[in-house]
């Protein structure tokens, strides 16, 4: 790491260090780990404290992290590959390729909290998974209809185990029998909808998710570390997850051990919306490919105009939807599956307008930030992920260190 690699000050980038050092001290975390990549050039890459504190492993620069939601963003640039292909237009029903999301349900409720289950306004379209509008809730979220897929979820698995498991099929079928949150396109709600997603893709491509996804991103990029499951031989890179054993007084740590084993061979259920493992630098090449709008290092995965269209807020100012959004999201719109920068100011963050990715349960977080040529990566095994806290004040630092 050159004194001013990628325009950063070598001596400001130690309250990077400090920083990722502070919160494992602190007892936030385990374990952290970050890189850096601005200007063509690898600016940072560096890991703290523990991977496995029962064992003695420290967290290493090719430490595998599950890294949760941040899937998403790899199943949005696979289905885009798709649409580049004249598959499908963002405005057509779902249940032209799946049927049995045709004729949907939603549950409304009156101000007294009166249920009623009536006919969909409307179908769900591509667009509205891609933005999280479709209505899908998340299995077991507080809300009637995720409650009730929950339900169904379960009655299906012990069937399902019976005969092929419970598959990326099943899942989707599953979740068209479930009543929709709300009318499809009225509300933003984070769900099921990428997941849906995932088996839209096996339906368009003729394979598996994660074999289609492979071949359009793990395999020309070289991602050899990311996927949906963790073979035995690289098991013992496996970091574990932890939680805080108390809020509001001194952090104490335990493993967080009910988030269910990784796989280590292809799983039946191949979770677009949250089902990849992945490293800093799988990762890191992942956004140099977006930051690169589509291309890395000849490498051509995306065409630079799919890739603005991914980016571009598709959410706030141009609906006023409900709900829309996290409290870590302020200043923030939503493009297709991703968070998209519009207002510094309100997100009280030194950063970009335009900077844009996503980020995951477990705290992992990522941005990529054309107007400093830069991508950034933070990763930690924390539940819950604080993602309102520590990656911003993560990003202060990296941003505090650009010295050109």
């Amino acid at each position: 790491m050159g004194i001013d690699a990628g325009g950063f000050s070598g001596k400001r980038l130690q309250n990077v260090d400090a920083y990722l050092q502070r919160i494992v001290d602190a007892g936030e975390v385990a374990g952290a780990g970050a890189s850096l990549f601005r200007h063509g050039l690898e600016a940072y890459c560096r890991s703290f404290g523990m991977r496995d504190r029962e064992r003695g492993l420290p967290m290493e620069n090719d430490t595998i992290y599950r890294i949760y939601s941040m899937s998403k963003t790899f199943t949005i640039v696979t289905a885009m590959s798709l649409y580049e292909k004249g598959l499908f237009k963002l405005h057509d029903p779902i249940a032209e390729f799946l049927p049995a999301f045709k004729d949907m349900q939603v549950a409304v409720h009156d101000e007294r909290g009166f249920r009623q289950i009536v006919p969909a306004k409307g179908p769900i379209t591509f667009e509205q998974l891609f933005t999280m509008t479709s209505g899908i809730p998340y299995p077991g979220d507080d809300s009637f209809s995720g409650k009730f897929f929950k339900d169904l979820q379960s009655q299906a698995s012990p069937e399902a185990a019976k005969t092929k498991g419970f598959s990326t099929a099943v899942a989707a079928d599953t979740a068209a029998k479930v009543p929709l949150s709300f009318h499809p396109g009225e509300c933003w709600m984070y769900g099921f909808s990428h997941d849906v997603l995932g088996r839209l893709i096996e339906v368009l491509s003729g394979k598996r998710l994660g074999e289609y996804m492979a071949e359009v991103i793990f395999e020309p990029l070289g991602l050899a570390d990311t996927g949906f499951y963790v073979p035995a031989v690289k098991r013992g890179r496996l970091a574990k997850a932890y939680e805080p054993t108390a809020i509001g007084g001194p952090l104490g740590l335990r493993e967080k051990k009910d988030l269910g084993d990784v796989p280590s061979a292809p799983p039946l259920f191949e979770s677009g919306g949250g089902g990849l493992m992945s490293t800093l630098g799988d990762l890191g090449r992942f956004g140099r490919m977006l930051l690169g709008e589509g291309r890395l290092e000849g490498e051509r995965v995306l065409s630079r105009k799919t890739v603005e269209l991914i980016r571009e807020n598709h959410i706030l100012g141009r609906q006023n939807l409900p709900r829309f959004g996290f409290a870590h999201m302020a200043g923030y719109g939503y493009g297709l599956g991703v968070r998209t920068m519009q207002d510094t100011a309100l997100a009280g963050l030194n950063g970009s307008p335009g900077e844009w990715a996503w980020d995951g349960m477990l705290g992992t977080w990522y941005c990529v930030d054309p107007a400093e040529d830069m991508v950034a990566v933070f990763m930690i095994q924390r539940y819950p992920g604080a993602n309102e806290n520590l990656p911003k004040r993560f990003m202060q630092a990296v941003y505090g260190a650009i010295d050109d």
